[in-house]
This record gives structure tokens, C-alpha cells and sequence, in this order.
């Protein structure tokens, strides 16, 4: 079962304001009459622009026999649904995990294993958790407004 990211509208200005920026920034280039620093100016906005797009493009989480795989870009990974703990609602802008495959300012934090955490933001979220919750009963959850 595949869940796309949800994403909100700050998150779509960022990515908005980050694209016109970098298009902004490689005007000064085209006044040059150095060619190479155009394109190389141009070639790095270009990649960074691609990125951008390709990350807003492919985020998404499916869960496939007993993993949770995600995609963000050209980041990805893949967790054992019955090695997670936790699962914890969050809000906010600040998120305190390292991975954030995320297109949203509300999403979930998950713990797995003994340490590692991740903060992923499905568009159903209520669907996803209890999807979760099917192939590992023994997850915990905290804030989260979907589960009793």
C-alpha cells in the first residue's frame, strides 16, 4: 500500500521561494562576460532546482509485507514494521529527528529499534496507522489523535 506525502502550504512556498531564488541568484551571471562562470553558476542552480523538484515529486511511504519503505528524492529506506515502538503525532516546524522525509509540518515521529527515529508526514495518516497497527499491535502511541 503506497501513501504519498502530505504537504502543507509553507512547505510549498519554501520550495516555491527556493526555485525563484536560485533562478534570481544566476541572473547576475548572464550580465558577465565570463561564459564559464554562467555555466557554472547555472549548471549548480539547475541541479539544486532538480533536486528540489524531485524531492517534492517523490516523497512517499509504502508498506510492503512487514516494511515501511520511504522515498524522498534521492533518499530512501526501509524500516521493519515489527521493530517499531512508538509512534508520536507531531506539529511544529522543529522536528526533533535527524531523517525527515517529510513534506509536511504535521506528521508522525516513529521509533524503532532502541534509538532511531524518523518523521514522515503520510497524507492519510489515520489509514497509515492503522495499516501499522494491523502488522504490529504492540506499537505505542502518543498525541496521536486517531488511536483511543
Amino acid at each position: 500500500m503506497i501513501f504519498k506525502s502530505a504537504v502543507s502550504k509553507l512547505n510549498k512556498y519554501v520550495y516555491l521561494g527556493s526555485i525563484i531564488l536560485l533562478l534570481l541568484l544566476t541572473i547576475p551571471a548572464l550580465f558577465d562576460d565570463n561564459y564559464t562562470a554562467l555555466f557554472v553558476i547555472s549548471s549548480i542552480h539547475l541541479l539544486l532546482i532538480l533536486l528540489l523538484i524531485w524531492t517534492y515529486k517523490s516523497t512517499f511511504y509504502k508498506i510492503e509485507n512487514t516494511d515501511l519503505h520511504w522515498k524522498s528524492g534521492p533518499f530512501k529506506g526501509k524500516i521493519d514494521v515489527t521493530k517499531i515502538n512508538n509512534i508520536e503525532y507531531h506539529k511544529g516546524i522543529f522536528v526533533p529527528t535527524i531523517w525527515k522525509p517529510a513534506l509536511s509540518h504535521i506528521g508522525l515521529i516513529i521509533t524503532y529499534n532502541k534509538y532511531d527515529d524518523i518523521y514522515i508526514s503520510p497524507e492519510k495518516q489515520q489509514e497509515f496507522i492503522a495499516t501499522l497497527q494491523r502488522l504490529n499491535p504492540n506499537i505505542t502511541f502518543k498525541n496521536t489523535p486517531y488511536v483511543e
